[in-house]
């Protein structure tokens, strides 16, 4: 059912003056000349300005005439569907989600990755969860380049070989992490849409989805069909959106860090060198060219153990579609 989220994500920030933003139902940011005491968080952009966040008191900011009188435009980079959409502000991105209870927040699987490895990531500033509008918010610091898609057509072929082989290597040393659930790192359900059946007309859009949490035997019974799974023990983490928006690259091609972290989880082995060939997040600007990425990296990984199975991939959404039968 398609339906909009009240109010609609690209709306959960709203400029109402100088200096001032509303995020949500319940938080204010605002540029201060030092930090104040009941500050949430606070942080510096490049000029040195302080940008403190605060909740808000009563209905001192949340007020209709306030949220009106504003521009939610100014500010926003980017807008997905019903679901996402990012603010730049301060110095900062915003992240804004749909949220359900639940549901891993983006926050929480950073700080595992950082807790379990030296993969690169965005420094999180502050994070919460806006209960009374569904949705989550996440203040990143930016990494200083440019995604990998911007970077494409300046790179030899050798570099382009170079950067695959890294985040293989990276893939590797994440699935060093393994479980015996199909879960994510704080063991909740996972957010896989290309693993995942097609939500009832009954839910709407903007609501996420979830698999699991699973045991090989629970997956087994969901999926109705053991040769999916195979004789699968473990599920290794894996960050399954590497695709070329969410690598950030210097001038010269070297990895600044990854970002993108909401659909990390614990995956069967097969996902991981798989992923890349079925999604079109992998992809590059339309053209001959276009696949290139995704063939490099799925190559990458087979050489780094984790081979492409698209058997596997094909029986398990076959298997997910006969559940809605």
């Amino acid at each position: 059912m398609f339906c909009l989220m009240n109010p609609p994500i690209e709306n959960s920030i709203v400029h109402t003056g100088q200096g001032r933003w509303l995020l949500g139902s319940s938080v204010v940011c605002e540029t201060a000349i030092q930090v104040p005491k009941d500050a949430l968080k606070s942080w510096k952009d490049d000029n040195g300005v302080i940008h403190c966040l605060r909740e808000v008191f009563g209905d001192e900011d949340a007020s209709i005439a306030s949220r009106t009188c504003g521009s939610s435009e100014s500010g926003r980079i980017h807008h997905a569907g019903t679901s996402a959409a990012v603010w730049s502000l301060g110095g900062a991105f915003i992240k804004v989600k749909a949220w359900r209870h639940g549901m891993q927040l983006e926050s929480d699987t950073i700080r595992y990755v950082n807790r379990v490895s030296s993969v690169p990531t965005p420094e999180v500033v502050y994070s919460w969860v806006d209960t009374d509008w569904n949705r989550s918010f996440l203040v990143l610091k930016p990494l200083k380049g440019r995604t990998l898609l911007q970077a494409w057509e300046t790179l030899s072929i050798d570099r382009r070989m170079e950067l695959a082989s890294t985040v293989a290597r990276f893939c590797k040393t994440l699935a060093l992490s393994t479980s015996k659930m199909l879960e994510t790192a704080n063991g909740k359900g996972i957010i896989e849409p290309f693993l995942t059946a097609q939500p009832p007309n009954s839910e709407p859009s903007w609501k996420p989805q979830f698999l699991g949490p699973y045991s090989t035997y629970q997956l087994q019974s969901y999926l109705s069909d053991p040769s999916v799974t195979g004789d699968t023990e473990l599920f290794y983490f894996y960050h399954a959106d590497l695709g070329p928006t969410n690598i950030i690259v210097t001038e010269d091609g070297s990895i600044v860090g990854i970002v993108d972290w909401e659909s990390a989880a614990f995956y069967p082995m097969f996902w991981l060198g798989t992923k890349p060939l079925v999604s079109a997040g992998f992809f590059l600007h339309s053209g001959a060219e276009r696949r290139a990425w995704a063939i490099l990296l799925a190559s990458s990984l087979e050489e780094e153990g984790f081979a492409s199975d698209m058997v596997r991939y094909l029986a398990w959404k076959k298997a997910v579609n006969n559940r809605l039968d």
